[in-house]
């Protein structure tokens, strides 16, 4: 009977698998958030409050905070956070440094980046530029501490369209504070500038966080991969007890 359900799923363009955090990117998700004890979600490069969204779907009750800089985006944001109550949305885009920074505007605004599109995929429709326009910028290790509350337990997704290694740079040693990363990865850089996979994999290793699921968002006409979501989680010392929560619901 499985299989005959999975032959019908499959001929109707779906798959059926189990659903488990070793098969489901969002499984992972949703067990690393319970099993952390997360209280705190600060989620960069928010756009409208979609990831807040998903979250809140699936059950996460905890705090959000989210930071967009793009007027558009953040307006709607604003009111989602606003219906919320326990959500805060800020204004800004994180950076290595405090101050400006251009952005470079898409015509779907969640493609907007720092950083200009390789001319492989300019011509994408919504990815292509429609204007620049200067943001106001800070170092997340400034701005954490008006964000996080002392003894919360916190997790970063990063939603900044090649910019990622910027980000984590102005994080510095604040970057201790999250117990997981969640951000998308080029295998092949898709912004100019972008440092790909190959790179990013050491430098999170570095900082002390190791993969718990990656998941294929992008292929190229060849069939390539291009990019993925990875999840990261920062290693516990051997024999050190973890937080207990019931899992979200789903």
């Amino acid at each position: 009977m499985r299989d005959r359900l999975r032959r019908l799923a499959r001929r109707a363009g779906y798959e059926l698998r189990q659903y488990t955090p070793l098969r489901s990117f969002a499984a992972a998700r949703d067990e690393l958030l319970a099993r952390r004890g997360v209280d705190v979600v600060l989620d960069v490069g928010a756009n409208a409050g979609q990831y807040g969204e998903l979250l809140r779907e699936r059950g996460y009750r905890g705090r959000l905070v989210s930071l967009e800089p793009v007027a558009e985006a953040f307006a709607e944001l604003e009111g989602r956070a606003r219906a919320d109550g326990n959500w805060d949305a800020v204004q800004v885009a994180a950076s290595d440094a405090d101050g400006e920074l251009t952005l470079n505007v898409t015509g779907d605004s969640r493609s907007s980046s720092v950083l200009r599109r390789n001319e492989r995929f300019a011509d994408v429709p919504g990815w292509e530029p429609k204007e620049s326009r200067a943001v106001s910028a800070r170092r997340l290790d400034g701005l954490l501490g008006e964000l996080l509350r002392p003894q919360e337990r916190a997790y970063l997704k990063l939603d900044v369209q090649g910019y990622e290694r910027h980000v984590l740079a102005g994080a510095g040693a604040a970057l201790d504070r999250f117990e997981a990363i969640e951000l998308e990865l080029s295998v092949s850089p898709l912004y100019d500038g972008q440092p790909p996979l190959a790179e990013m994999l050491p430098l999170l290793a570095e900082r002390g966080f190791h993969p718990v699921s990656l998941e294929p968002i992008l292929l190229d006409e060849d069939g390539m991969l291009m990019e993925l979501d990875g999840l990261f989680a920062r290693a516990r010392p051997t024999g050190a007890p973890g937080p207990t929560a019931s899992p979200p619901a789903t």
